[in-house]
């Protein structure tokens, strides 16, 4: 019973969160297992005061690492990189030492019309492994006249913690004309894959001549 009533009351929230960014761009799924590669989509719902849009601007919050854009033949993309404080393992072992910074849809072959249509944009990127944070993903459309700016985050910092957390979330979404599309990790129930992690990979290899060293006395 408890789980079920804990399950209402996450849905009645998203509910909430659904019709007070329906104006606004948002992320399709606005949870995501920490530590996982992750699919995201951005929704961009209407232009600027009747204006068109023909330039979309996401940035990718800190922490948030192997990204890469999808397939979109409608639009150019480009990306702008970041330096990381430290690597971090990339695919097949790799080790990077930057990340997209910032992703950029432009000249379209037609722009979003000003309303009635929606589009998605999408990309996927690794989540950082800290549980229940809120990502907060900014994000700006540049239409033919003027650009709409989804960039404005809490005045004060938003804990999953808090017993009031989803009362100041939903006060926060609705409080402004521009709340930043946002995304909070969540405790993964299992390893994303069914194979060894990365890290694990890369901490057993640089352990071996140790071992080998040991065993040979």
């Amino acid at each position: 019973m408890k789980k079920l009533l804990l399950a209402t009351a996450a849905a009645g929230l998203c509910g909430l969160l659904s019709t007070a960014a329906s104006a606004h761009n948002t992320l399709t799924s606005m949870e995501g297992y920490a530590g996982y590669v992750t699919d995201f989509e951005m929704r961009v719902t209407h232009g600027c005061k009747g204006s068109p849009v023909k330039e979309v601007r996401v940035k990718i919050p800190d922490g948030v690492v192997r990204v890469s854009v999808g397939s979109n033949r409608d639009w150019t993309v480009e990306t702008t990189m970041r330096k990381l404080d430290k690597p971090v393992p990339g695919d097949g072992g790799a080790m990077l030492t930057e990340a997209v910074d910032e992703i950029v849809w432009k000249n379209p072959k037609s722009p979003i019309p000003a309303g009635g249509t929606f589009e998605g944009f999408k990309f996927r990127g690794a989540l950082p492994k800290d549980e229940n944070k809120i990502l907060f993903f900014r994000t700006i459309n540049v239409c033919e006249t003027g650009d709409d700016k989804y960039i404005d985050l809490p005045k004060e910092e938003l804990k999953t913690s808090d017993p009031d957390f989803k009362k100041k979330l939903f006060a926060f979404m609705t409080a402004t004309p521009g709340p930043s599309p946002f995304l909070i990790t969540l405790k993964a129930p299992k390893p994303q894959y069914p194979w060894e992690p990365v890290e694990m990979a890369l901490k057993s290899k640089a352990e071996a001549p140790t071992q080998q060293k040991t065993a040979s006395k």
